[in-house]
């Protein structure tokens, strides 16, 4: 389940912080809901905000995603620092592939890769 966690990590699951402030257009919604999946501890919930792609590479061992999420989320909890807070600082939306930048705390910025897929943007990884 080492793969699950690096694809995890690559997706900016380290960013999956409350927000401060709102969005202002779907792809930074779709990365708020995230941070707030993750603060839940809301697997399924995380595991939809995903590119189906990604979550069909998560599940190549033959583990449901949000399974796998639950069962090594010491490990990859980890990563995700406790009450932080995220700031949306821009975003970039090119047709269906989108990038959103977050600053946390420490005031690190981090670009959010998302691509839509029916309608709806997924964190995405870029090109896998």
């Amino acid at each position: 389940m080492k793969k699950l966690a690096t694809i995890v990590a690559a997706s900016g699951l380290a960013l999956g912080l409350s927000a401060c402030g709102g969005a202002d257009n779907e792809a930074e919604q779709a990365v708020l809901d995230f941070g707030q999946a993750v603060q839940d501890e809301d697997f399924k919930a995380i595991c939809d905000a995903f590119d189906p792609e990604l979550v069909k590479a998560m599940e190549q061992g033959g583990q449901d995603c949000a399974e796998g999420m639950e069962e090594n989320w010491d490990q990859i909890g980890d990563e995700v620092p406790e009450d932080a807070e995220m700031d949306i600082q821009e975003s970039k939306i090119d047709g269906d592939t989108a990038t959103v930048t977050v600053k946390d705390d420490d005031d690190k910025e981090q670009d959010i890769p998302l691509k839509k897929v029916d309608g709806d943007w997924k964190i995405s990884v870029g090109d896998m």
